[in-house]
């Protein structure tokens, strides 16, 4: 067989970039992250989708590739490659060819010469603008320059000019787009994809247009596309936390709370899923259960904000008891000022008020930028008949903006019980 004719088939193992595995985003206003593979399709030569019939390769351009080729394929080494080509169009620009661009810019790609291969891969298409292989991987490399809606844009020509209208390829120029902040710009896209005219919808391409719709505050379309896919698809976590988020960010925290439990019964939850749960139910008048899920959390990690809304969640659930008990495990792993003025609060609740007065006063040597606690000493010194000690409290609670006027107004009535 003519070595030549092969090449212009089936050069070798490798042509345009793959396309990417794409992950949902860790944040409720957050889209989709790309995750890019270098790799290339089989049979680079393949017809073009454009109306009109490229030229064909001279012989002389033909020997170019097969020499590169053998570089490849001897050396491994994409630079001495890339020079082959790049001397063979400089001194033969009449025999310039979109074939002799395209593979230029795949070795430049591999070389780590991102900018240099744009170039190439933008004349590549002004001589062959129907090459939607070419349009791809200029997408890809505008996404790994950051140039996100001219890679979105790169994207949507390749899906153009494609034969087979993959809607992979349209689902990236929508993900661009996104990227790119213009959501607006990847809506129609994304509503063609869920549509099924261009193959059936995947997962991730209706988790994208639900995230665009509630990110463009369309409720009604957010609404409906979610329970459809809780009817297709009930028992994937993934839509019972979105339907979850779509309640929270309209403020329907009942709602919210429902679907995230039902969310947390088909999946292990994360820990912050699981403190969002007890903020929910404690958010909606239900601390008992909001303590359950601080419990919980607590758990996988004893943090002094998770303790705090766990003992918080007891003392509205009237548990008063359980939040000491909270509050003084938390504050033998590791003293904090806000566990222990809570804990004090629950001293004076009990009518405890020496044992207070000296809580607080440790309180206050934790945070001396907090003036709370010299206001509760005086209230527990006076509860005490201890005049002196309560007037010496909030003087010193008067040195602090926050406490200053109800400070001086006690005061005011001690100076009248002398």
């Amino acid at each position: 067989m003519n070595p030549h004719r092969k090449l212009l088939y089936c050069p070798w193992e490798f042509s345009a970039w793959s396309i990417f595995s794409v992950q949902p985003v860790k944040s409720i206003t957050k889209y989709i992250i790309l995750s890019l593979c270098v790799l290339f399709l089989q049979c680079a030569f393949l017809p073009s989708a454009a109306a009109w019939e490229p030229p064909r390769l001279s012989m002389a351009a033909h020997r170019a590739l097969y020499k590169a080729q053998q570089a490849v394929e001897l050396n491994k080494d994409n630079r001495g490659t890339a020079e082959i080509l790049r001397t063979f169009i400089k001194e033969n620009p009449k025999k310039n060819h979109y074939l002799l661009e395209f593979h230029l810019a795949n070795f430049l790609t591999l070389s780590g010469k991102s900018r240099e291969a744009l170039a190439h891969y933008k004349k590549t298409l002004v001589l062959n603008p129907g090459y939607s292989v070419a349009w791809q991987n200029l997408g890809k490399i505008q996404l790994d320059l950051e140039n996100y809606i001219e890679a979105g844009d790169a994207f949507l020509q390749g899906y153009e000019t494609s034969e087979t209208k993959d809607g992979s390829i349209l689902y990236y120029a929508s993900v661009s787009y996104l990227i790119g902040k213009k959501a607006g710009k990847a809506l129609p896209h994304l509503e063609l994809l869920a549509s099924g005219k261009a193959g059936s919808p995947k997962s991730e391409w209706l988790e994208a247009l639900l995230r665009v719709y509630m990110d463009l505050k369309q409720d009604d379309k957010a609404f409906k596309l979610i329970h459809r896919l809780l009817e297709e698809q009930g028992d994937d976590p993934r839509w019972r936390k979105l339907l979850a988020q779509f309640h929270l960010q309209k403020g329907d925290y009942s709602y919210a709370a429902e679907a995230l439990t039902i969310y947390s019964y088909l999946t292990v939850p994360k820990e912050q899923e699981i403190v969002l749960l007890g903020d929910l139910y404690n958010v909606i008048g239900v601390p008992v259960k909001a303590a359950g899920y601080y419990e919980k959390a607590t758990s996988l990690c004893g943090k002094a904000v998770k303790k705090e809304k766990l003992a918080s969640a007891y003392i509205a659930a009237h548990k008063q008891d359980r939040a000491m008990e909270v509050l003084d495990e938390a504050i033998s792993q590791e003293p904090d000022a806000k566990l222990c003025f809570m804990k004090d609060q629950l001293l004076y609740g009990k009518r405890n008020f020496d044992y207070a007065y000296h809580a607080f006063e440790r309180c206050a040597k934790l945070n001396p930028k907090d003036g709370r606690p010299h206001v509760m000493m005086g209230y527990c010194a006076l509860q005490q008949d201890n005049i002196k000690s309560a007037r010496k409290a909030f003087q010193k609670a008067s040195r602090f903006t926050k406490q200053k006027k109800d400070a001086e107004r006690m005061l005011v009535q001690l100076a009248k019980w002398k």
